[in-house]
């Protein structure tokens, strides 16, 4: 297995849309091979985590310690700390039969998710725009984080009347927005039952979702209707619709929202905006793969 490797544009854009610290701090400063403390204090050069990292990519039958300190002229003591650290955060295993350090998928996950990412923000960043200065509302562009949503971009219409305060990197939780409760709708209830117990569930606002059995009639209803409705669940006078986007194996990945305030989103606006949303969305999920 090949260590997955990012430019620095890719990693800064990734970093910028998801305020990735773990990307800032492991990937991106090891790269440039900045000195940074340990868990202990002293100080070590991180481009020795690369060169241990890029030795066992080439060895996938893994390496034992005094080999792997061999390979990377490192100090055994030194190696061993530093594989230590690996370990902790789930880039390497040890064989606990014959001692061995392999890598894990764990760089591969991270790579896949940046690979998603980056294609669903140019896939739909066209679309989105020409869909919020068509409906002069806002619209959100978000991807699924574990239990949680990301916000990705924000467009906004040329000419808008009134402006929504939320921002790129927002982490949000699923169960009272649009565009968590148009992914969660699609996903298999095991699943989305995971999600709602390792949430913790607050009141937003008087209409917030705070029951089980509340959210499965909601996620029921936006299965019917093809679209999510976000109605001041989080925000007192905001109110949105949503869509799930796909990717090639029709997981939903991401979502996008319409919103606006109360005012303007009304029945009529909803039922009107609801088609166009629902066509975007599919279109996304078109070129990123997905198939009806």
């Amino acid at each position: 297995m090949s260590i997955p490797y990012f430019d620095k544009k890719t990693i800064v854009m990734y970093c910028k849309m998801t305020k990735s610290k773990l990307l800032y701090g492991y990937v991106f400063t090891i790269r440039k091979g900045i000195a940074m403390k340990d868990s202990n204090g002293s100080v070590q050069s991180i481009d020795r985590v690369f060169d241990i990292l890029e030795v066992l990519s080439a060895t996938p039958q893994g390496l034992a310690l005094s080999d792997l300190a061999a390979a990377t002229s490192l100090h055994t003591s030194t190696a061993h700390r530093l594989l230590a650290s690996l370990a902790n955060r789930g880039y390497v295993r040890k064989d606990a039969e014959n001692g061995k350090y392999r890598l894990t998928l764990r760089l591969y996950e991270i790579s896949r998710r940046v690979s998603t990412v980056l294609n669903l923000f140019s896939a739909s960043k066209p679309l989105l725009e020409k869909l919020s200065n068509d409906v002069k509302e806002i619209v959100h562009l978000v991807e699924r984080d574990g239990n949680e949503v990301v916000y990705l971009h924000k467009f906004e219409p040329l000419l808008r009347p009134i402006s929504i305060t939320s921002s790129v990197g927002l982490h949000n939780p699923m169960y009272c927005t649009g565009v968590g409760k148009s992914i969660m709708a699609y996903l298999p209830e095991k699943e989305v039952r995971a999600i709602w117990d390792g949430t913790q569930v607050i009141p937003f606002t008087p209409k917030t979702i705070t029951t089980w059995e509340a959210l499965q009639e909601d996620l029921s209803c936006v299965r019917e209707r093809g679209y999510a409705i976000d109605d001041e669940e989080h925000d007192l006078g905001v109110r949105c619709i949503a869509a799930p986007i796909y990717n090639w194996n029709g997981t939903p990945v991401g979502a996008m929202s319409i919103s606006g305030t109360v005012a303007r989103m009304t029945p009529d606006k909803i039922e009107k905006f609801s088609p166009k949303l629902i066509s975007t969305a599919e279109k996304i999920s078109e070129l990123m793969g997905w198939h009806a």
